[in-house]
């Protein structure tokens, strides 16, 4: 029997297309909640930078940062990682010769770039998020940076991280940027952590996720959906692939495994 459901955000939850919750997923939420369930977001993005009306629906807690920041049905937050300070000199130094744009999410100030060009107006405008401001990163504290994006190329990411980025993480869950995270740091490590704080029952969870940092958590719980829109090494290590976003893919899975 599931008890507690975790849902990603962009793609899972919320459409591409519209920027919505459908209605059905929400009548899905609604239903999870009249049975007790417990339901929670699991996202990439930073808390600040969800929709207001998210926080109405009866969520019983939040995973953001790719499981890098915890907060309760409320958003007080009770876990957060940062990145290690020497990566981000050493990518500081990288830029300089190397120029490379990235977002940065700090205590400070919630969601910075370093650079804009046209691409990068391209992928904040997929997600219907206002582009951050463009700040100096060398004029920032490097000891509480809790998540990066990288808009490079694949083969750009992997040099990265091997020699750059050395003690974090990379997540790609769309083509233009990659999430960058402390290197212990995943969906399912929030969830673990959300487990521990709650007396959740790791056996009698189901999370759902259509991108590449949302593998830990499909391959973690005890049932793991991958929407129809999701990523092929996604559906790969997926239990069950239901529809897309756009087409009921939650209320779809819900119902087949018999829980609303």
């Amino acid at each position: 029997m599931i008890e507690s459901f975790f849902f990603d955000f962009d793609g899972t939850l919320q459409g591409f297309e519209n920027h919505t919750i459908s209605d059905s997923t929400l009548e899905a939420l609604q239903l999870l909640k009249q049975k007790n369930k417990n339901i929670y977001i699991a996202t990439g993005r930073n808390l600040v930078d969800m929709p207001d009306d998210v926080f109405s629906y009866g969520f019983n807690g939040f995973i953001n940062n790719n499981g890098g920041m915890c907060s309760d049905e409320n958003k007080n937050t009770f876990f957060v990682e940062y990145l290690d300070p020497n990566d981000i000199e050493a990518l500081l130094e990288y830029d300089e010769q190397n120029p490379t744009a990235f977002s940065f999410m700090t205590t400070d100030n919630p969601f910075s770039i370093n650079r804009v060009n046209d691409g990068i107006i391209k992928s904040f405008s997929h997600f219907n998020i206002k582009v951050p401001d463009v700040v100096n990163p060398k004029d920032l504290r490097r000891d509480n940076i809790m998540q990066m994006n990288l808009f490079v190329d694949e083969i750009q990411e992997k040099y990265l991280m091997e020699n750059v980025l050395k003690n974090s993480v990379a997540t790609r869950w769309i083509e233009h940027f990659a999430d960058i995270n402390p290197k212990d740091v995943n969906k399912m490590k929030g969830i673990e952590r959300m487990a521990n704080k709650y007396n959740i029952d790791l056996s009698k969870t189901m999370s759902f996720g259509d991108g590449g940092n949302d593998i830990a958590m499909l391959k973690g719980c005890t049932i793991g959906v991958a929407m129809g829109n999701a990523n092929e090494n996604v559906k790969q290590i997926a239990d069950y692939v239901t529809t897309s976003v756009e087409e009921d893919g939650i209320w779809n899975a819900l119902k087949k495994y018999e829980i609303i």
